[in-house]
This record gives structure tokens, C-alpha cells and sequence, in this order.
């Protein structure tokens, strides 16, 4: 009788083992297998968001929006650009993110001299380095780095635009703006380097260019 109760016990062992081999996974386990991959998916997804930041504006006819944007598109296409245009929220200007903005801006300043027709209804193509809060104590936390590409020779500017943004008069804020930067070779008429500002209501677009590369339409058709 000891024998047959020990071949019992021998026989409960061996079942309850192979109903644990036989157990499916739990949901929780599940779950904790599949966590990594999707963090690894997240990861991607959110450096592909980061990378198509909007670097240059361009203002157009507020009465010819439709017209503006088709004109927009087809001159980018015809220097090989697949842009992503959007609405700004302030009427006649566009937010746009193209694959490097000074080079497609000289591009199109070329594009325009050959061929004026092409260029009805936008009117200024300008890149921009980087956005912020259009706060005062932002905009010269992002405007002071901008200072170490002005040479101390070199001559320089601030241009400023703003839009749906009246918290201080455009003299005074320049003047707080410029503080940012002590190179001392104001130059107005003639600069080497522009500190560009555009306030955007509650966003401001900063960026250092030369005079070349921003496009201003009427003007260059005026000098053709």
C-alpha cells in the first residue's frame, strides 16, 4: 500500500508539471515582453516629429490665399522641394518646412530673376533658425547666442516684424532686443549680418542671415 500511495504522489508531480508547461502566458507577462519594442517605436516617431520644425516664412496677398499657396507649391516643386505648408494664424503669412531654407531662398531669388511671372502673389521668403515665446526676456535669451556669429568688424542690424503682438512699441523693443548684442558696428543701411525678429503673435521666429539670404519679391523685381 505504501507503493501504490508513493506511485500516486510520483503521478501528481509529473501532471502538475506539465500542466504548468502547458499554462498559457499571462497578459501581464504578455505585456511586459512587448514593452520594449514599443518604447523603440515612440522613440522614432517623436525624432521624426522634432526634425520637421517650420524654418522659413513666407507673406503673400492676405485677399489670395488659395492662390498664394498653389503658387507657393509650384515654385518649390520646380527646384525639386516637397514642402509642408502651414497656416499661421495670421493672415498673410504661412509657416513652412523645407530641406535647408537658404539654400531653397537663393534658389528662388534665381527662379525669379529668370522668370518674374512665376512670383503674382507671395512677396518674401525669410528663414528662421529657431522659435520661442514671443516674451521680451525669451526672445533675448534666443536672439544673445547669435551674437558670436557677427564678427567685431563686421556691420549689423536688427529688423524687426510683429503681428497680433502689442505688449511694448517696435522702437523700444528693439532697443531691448539689441541690448542682447554689444558688437558696436551699427549698420542700417548697409549690414553685413541682420539679426532677423518675427513676432508671430505668441511665438517669435529668430534668425541671423546675411542680406542675400532672405527674398524680398517686389524688390528684386524692381532691380531686374
Amino acid at each position: 500500500m505504501a507503493k501504490k500511495k508513493g506511485k500516486r504522489a510520483g503521478a501528481r508531480k509529473s501532471v502538475s508539471k506539465k500542466a504548468r508547461a502547458k499554462r498559457p502566458v499571462s497578459r501581464s507577462k504578455a505585456k511586459k515582453s512587448v514593452k520594449p519594442s514599443r518604447k523603440k517605436s515612440a522613440k522614432k516617431s517623436v525624432k521624426k516629429a522634432s526634425s520637421g520644425k517650420f524654418n522659413l516664412i513666407v507673406t503673400y496677398d492676405p485677399n489670395h490665399e488659395g492662390t498664394a499657396k498653389k503658387e507657393l507649391e509650384e515654385v518649390l516643386a520646380k527646384i525639386g522641394e516637397k514642402p509642408r505648408i502651414a497656416d499661421s494664424g495670421v493672415g498673410g503669412l504661412f509657416k513652412v518646412y523645407v530641406s535647408d531654407a537658404r539654400r531653397v531662398v537663393k534658389r528662388l531669388a534665381d527662379l525669379c530673376k529668370a522668370d518674374p511671372n512665376l512670383f503674382v502673389a507671395t512677396n518674401s521668403y525669410t528663414p528662421i533658425d529657431a522659435w520661442c515665446s514671443s516674451e521680451p526676456e525669451a526672445m533675448q535669451k534666443k536672439i544673445k547666442p547669435l551674437e558670436s556669429g557677427i564678427g567685431t568688424s563686421e556691420r549689423w542690424k536688427m529688423v524687426l516684424n510683429k503681428r497680433h503682438w502689442d505688449k511694448m512699441k517696435g522702437t523700444k523693443l528693439i532697443i531691448k532686443l539689441t541690448e542682447s548684442i554689444s558688437r558696436a558696428k551699427v549698420d542700417l543701411e548697409n549690414p553685413q549680418k541682420i539679426v532677423q525678429v518675427e513676432i508671430i503673435g505668441k511665438e517669435a521666429g529668430i534668425s541671423l542671415i546675411e542680406p542675400g539670404e532672405a527674398l524680398n519679391v517686389p524688390k528684386l523685381k524692381e532691380e531686374a
